[in-house]
């Protein structure tokens, strides 16, 4: 995705970003690089999982990538992280209603984590949290607070627990870095059914969601905008950093 000519094969490790604006913003940052291979991905934990499967079989034993680094958007379920803030997700756990006691809970790698902060350096001071995964996405602002306080996690995302199911499998290191596009409080449009089974956005949909509720959308677009913001200083960091 970087450029044309890459081998993504001969790089050390990939980024995953979800496909769309998150991914255009991290390539953004990153330039023209042959350090990094940026790989877009679907939205929602189905639709990586077998997105994973797949790009798996395209894979001899040596070519497959030495690290994994998830970076995109995030909600926010804890009054001390706002919009714009960047988050290590150290552990995180698929969360569904009825059944969330009895899901795996899976930790990041932290050498790859204590890599990238330092290729990134002493400006980027970036905490580490707890998170979860769930399939839809989580519209009210009460919801989330009550979704904060029931799980004890600190962010929610759509994809990281089937990237680090997918490593800890294939014996491959994943880290996640987030970027928090939307409070804990805020309320955002409903934005289930704006993605097909595939996990790609649906244009129209989309906007129809975002006609409903122009107040929410309006907040929704301008956390995307800092959060995106945040992902192409972070990735130019990182780029400018292995260019050395």
């Amino acid at each position: 995705m970087i450029s044309a000519d890459l081998n993504p094969h001969s790089v050390p490790w990939w980024i995953l970003a979800p496909q769309g604006t998150e991914a255009q913003a991290i390539a953004k940052g990153l330039g023209k690089t042959d350090q990094i291979y940026l790989q877009a991905m679907p939205v929602g934990a189905t639709a990586v999982q077998s997105f994973l499967a797949n790009l798996a079989q395209t894979w001899a034993k040596s070519e497959k990538p030495q690290g994994l680094l998830v970076m995109g958007v995030t909600g926010s379920l804890s009054a001390d992280y706002g919009i714009g803030q960047a988050l290590w997700v150290e552990q995180c756990q698929y969360w569904e209603s009825g059944n969330h006691g009895q899901r795996q809970e899976y930790v990041g790698d932290r050498r790859l984590m204590d890599r990238v902060n330092h290729l990134l350096g002493p400006e980027w001071q970036i905490p580490a949290v707890r998170g979860i995964t769930v399939s839809e996405v989580v519209c009210r602002g009460e919801e989330k607070e009550l979704l904060g306080k029931k799980s004890g996690a600190q962010v929610v995302d759509m994809e990281n627990t089937a990237v680090l199911a997918f490593g800890e499998a294939k014996q491959i290191p994943v880290a996640i870095l987030r970027v928090v596009s939307d409070t804990m409080t805020q309320d955002l449009p409903d934005l289930n059914g704006v993605f097909t089974e595939q996990g790609a956005l649906q244009p129209l949909p989309l906007a129809k969601a975002l006609l409903r509720r122009p107040l929410a959308a309006g907040h929704l677009i301008q956390g995307s905008l800092k959060a995106c913001a945040q992902l192409t200083a972070i990735a130019q960091s990182l780029s400018g950093a292995l260019g050395k």
